[in-house]
């Protein structure tokens, strides 16, 4: 596998404060090399070019316990052509179906005109079922492809970076009675301005309702994947609790979700508007017993990462000795850190396949693996193995994919533990 050592500096910045509190009281607590962003696929003509890589590394706050990046790729770098899409995605469009219905429900029913601002609103997928049950909405994508792709299907869509200064324009018109954003906060390097513009996009009576990826399934389930340049926070309540108590607000609930291998729904409002629910403590006093103010907590973490790095690899080589056919499924983001990391390139996997069609015909940074339409799945040997890359669709695919396992096709799913099914 060729990798590039290159890091150019006008895309890369190295801060070593704490992006909540301020400390520098930082810990390293897992290393995954150099890597390219996750999401840049690269064309054919580009597989003889020089790539860009950056260090990817996990850091721990000692005050406010906030595991992030310190090493910051460039945002404008990152995201402003994209390539996942959110209506690619049926679980996540099922699972954005009854989240729109749920907040409906609960906060929205009974206004008059209720007004939806969606950060990071993707291709506009989340959106689209506010509009359907009656509210109106704002998207705000810095991605100008997907930005356009909402526009065009006449999802109402900003085409921006979030900010106070973003924030302070849309209530020229109207207060947002509900701000959704979806696996996007732990994207944002200055928290604090983010929160000055949620603070104020909501007023007085608005609810900020986000998803984030939970740090504890991240620890416990070895999801090391799921770290990227583009996501520089790794998010527990207790943190959250500590930036968002900075701008006269509380968390009221908090509600576990399965999608994206195990994340929080997370209810913030201005103090006293709504009473507190238990669910808080419960994940206050879950998050220390688990011990995420502790440092030895990490260590282990790291520990068991570099082991099972060793295990993947040797099970695919040993697979690949016994000659078995091996291809990838699914070019997530997750699975080109997973690649990367254990070195799996196209001497292991021939190719991967994946329902996105932006993602076909290109292939994976660095690894140069090719991307395919999962059509090709139907032509796989009977003894074929697929890595599964988006392990946390692990149930939908296997359903999906049956007439692959009926002919004798299997899947290796790498975590938290390799195995075959």
């Amino acid at each position: 596998m060729k990798m590039i050592d290159n890091i150019k500096m006008s895309n890369y910045t190295l801060v070593k404060k704490c992006r909540i509190c301020g400390g520098e009281n930082l810990h390293l607590i897992l290393d995954l090399g150099k890597q390219p962003p996750a999401n840049s696929l690269i064309e054919k003509s580009q597989l003889d070019l020089s790539e860009p890589v950056f260090p990817l590394r996990l850091f721990w706050c000692n005050d406010c316990f906030l595991v992030q990046l310190l090493d910051i790729v460039k945002k404008e770098f990152l995201f402003k052509h994209y390539l996942y899409m959110t209506s690619a995605s049926k679980p996540i469009v099922e699972h954005f179906t009854k989240y729109a219905l749920d907040i409906h429900n609960e906060f929205l029913k009974k206004q008059e005109n209720p007004f939806v601002v969606e950060i990071g609103s993707n291709d506009g997928s989340l959106l689209r079922q506010f509009k359907k049950l009656g509210s109106c909405i704002l998207g705000i994508e810095p991605a100008s492809n997907l930005a356009k792709l909402a526009n065009d299907s006449g999802i109402t869509t900003m085409n921006d970076f979030f900010s106070l200064s973003n924030a302070k324009k849309i209530v020229e018109s109207k207060n947002a009675s509900i701000v959704v954003a979806n696996n996007v906060i732990g994207h944002v390097e200055n928290l604090h301005d983010l929160m000055e513009g949620i603070k104020i996009l909501i007023g007085e009576h608005g609810v900020f309702v986000f998803e984030v990826p939970y740090l504890l399934d991240l620890v416990k389930k070895l999801e090391f994947d799921t770290v990227y340049h583009e996501h520089l926070s790794y998010f527990s309540v207790l943190p959250i609790i500590n930036l968002i108590g900075r701008f006269n607000l509380e968390i009221f609930d908090v509600q576990k979700q399965t999608v994206h291998g195990g994340t929080l729904r997370i209810f913030v409002s201005k103090k006293n508007n709504f009473k507190i629910k238990d669910s808080v403590k419960k994940f206050i006093k879950l998050e220390y017993e688990f011990g995420i103010n502790n440092i030895k907590t990490y260590d282990k973490f790291s520990d068991d990462v570099q082991n099972l790095k060793n295990k993947i690899i040797t099970l695919l080589h040993k697979l690949k000795n016994e000659k078995k056919s091996l291809f990838g499924y699914g070019a997530s983001a997750k699975g080109n850190v997973l690649l990367n990391y254990c070195n799996i390139d196209s001497s292991i996997l021939d190719y991967i396949i994946d329902t996105t069609p932006l993602k076909q015909g290109k292939f994976t940074p660095v690894t140069h693996i090719p991307i395919v339409s999962s059509d090709q799945i139907s032509n796989t040997e009977n003894d074929s193995i697929a890595l599964l890359l988006a392990w946390n669709y692990e149930n939908q695919i296997l359903d999906k994919e049956h007439d692959f396992r009926s002919n004798g096709g299997k899947f290796l799913i790498p975590i938290p533990e390799p195995i075959i099914k």
